[in-house]
């Protein structure tokens, strides 16, 4: 645990607060202004309860503007304060835990607004480190006298900082899934009302209106995912010759690997598993740093590789399996009316096969899968052995990448 900084003398917070990258990546929770997260709130109280501080907040950072996801005893009224003279701010900077005694003392908060209004006389941060490494912001507590924060108070802090990072990685997976949903949706809605021979001006009206709530949602990825569904669709509804054949591959199969897409995945997976067997999770591990450093493109032919050997691994050991995407770096396969230890010996292998190594700049990536297993019970639906087996792969994600791992009950709710 680092000590916290206490100098006066403290660079401008201003280049790093204005990083490009850091900034899209506070940008990807989409969260602004007092955002309010009911899931943070409890943190904040307890933070300001066991520190006995009057004001406890978490911060999100952009350039002299402030969000907060969760704050006790502020009511955010300084939303707007100059880098310059943000708490905050200088721990984005800094990179690590800032205490501030007497802020009206100190040569640089003095003139915060909140210390000239009285509000704040002391202030003990730390960084808010998002699991790709960007400091978000902070966890930080303010007094309204002077005071000395300990080490002890200090650890408090960072030991929330995990749970925090946890509750918003998982706010934003949930409206990643949400937008991918809706695109599938405006895909579905476009297709049908090419396959009910609309005229092609209904048919793009159609394809507007679907998608015109995705686009103010939408980060750099799925923009470009937007977009070429878009123009993909567009030329579906404009081709006259072989419109019926392109809208059956493009009903079922995921335009990138030819697997089957969500949609045809869970409804052959449904009749599938009706007589019982086991659903395999897959999540393709440091797809993102291949993606991020070599480009969308690596990133797609990585994900082409993979699809193909899933597909011939799975198949080989069990004619009959359904193999889809899910979206993303996610697959699944559907392994109808097998044991567990069939299932098991399928996922292990699987395991094997789906290593590879991408030349990233200078750097060699080497990419593996974690894989959850989960079996069907009688009477369970495709939904949950999905949710079972989801949370599985994040077992093996845990367990160190690159492996098979079996739902527990570790790995169910309390």
């Amino acid at each position: 645990m680092s000590a916290a900084v206490e100098t006066p003398v403290l660079p401008s917070p201003r280049a790093a607060v204005a990083e490009p990258a850091r900034l899209a990546a506070v940008g990807s929770y989409r969260l602004g202004g007092h955002a309010g997260v009911a899931d943070l709130d409890a943190v904040v109280a307890y933070m300001a309860q066991t520190v006995e501080a009057p004001i406890a907040m978490i911060n999100l950072v952009g350039p002299d503007e402030q969000c907060y996801p969760a704050e006790k005893g502020a009511g955010a009224p300084y939303s707007h304060v100059p880098d310059e003279l943000s708490f905050c701010a200088y721990v984005v900077a800094l990179r690590e835990p800032l205490q501030v005694a007497d802020a009206l003392d100190h040569p640089v908060f003095r003139d915060n607004p909140a210390v000239a209004a009285g509000a704040i006389r002391s202030y003990l941060g730390v960084p808010l480190v998002d699991e790709d490494g960007f400091v978000l912001g902070s966890l930080g507590v303010f007094d309204d006298e002077p005071r000395a924060f300990s080490q002890a108070e200090q650890a408090l802090l960072e030991n929330q900082v995990r749970l925090v990072r946890g509750v918003l990685s998982l706010r934003r997976q949930v409206a990643a899934h949400c937008w991918d949903k809706g695109l599938l949706a405006a895909q579905g809605r476009t297709l049908e009302a090419v396959a009910a021979g609309l005229p092609l001006e209904a048919v793009l009206d159609t394809l507007a209106s679907s998608t015109a709530s995705l686009a103010p949602e939408a980060d750099d990825e799925q923009s470009r995912r937007l977009h070429e569904t878009v123009d993909r669709l567009t030329a579906v509804a404009t081709k006259a010759d072989g419109w019926k054949q392109a809208l059956l591959r493009s009903a079922r199969q995921d335009p990138l690997t030819g697997l089957a897409n969500r949609s045809h995945l869970l409804d052959t997976g449904r009749a599938a598993l009706a007589v019982g067997g086991a659903v395999l999770f897959v999540d393709v591990d440091r797809f993102k740093e291949v993606n991020d450093r070599g480009g969308h493109a690596v990133g797609d032919q990585l994900l082409v590789r993979l699809a193909d050997r899933l597909r011939r691994h799975v198949e080989r050991e069990l004619p009959g399996a359904v193999v889809g995407r899910l979206g993303g770096d996610e697959f699944v396969a559907v392994l109808p009316g097998v044991s567990a230890a069939a299932a098991e010996a399928i996922g292990h292998g699987l395991a094997a096969v789906l290593v590879d190594e991408v030349e990233v700049g200078r750097r060699t990536v080497r990419v593996s899968a974690s894989i959850g297993l989960a079996m069907a019970a009688p009477g369970t639906t495709l939904d949950e052995v999905l949710l079972l087996a989801d949370r599985a792969m994040y077992g093996a994600k845990e367990r160190g990448r690159g492996v098979l791992h079996i739902v527990g009950t570790e790995d169910l709710p309390a």
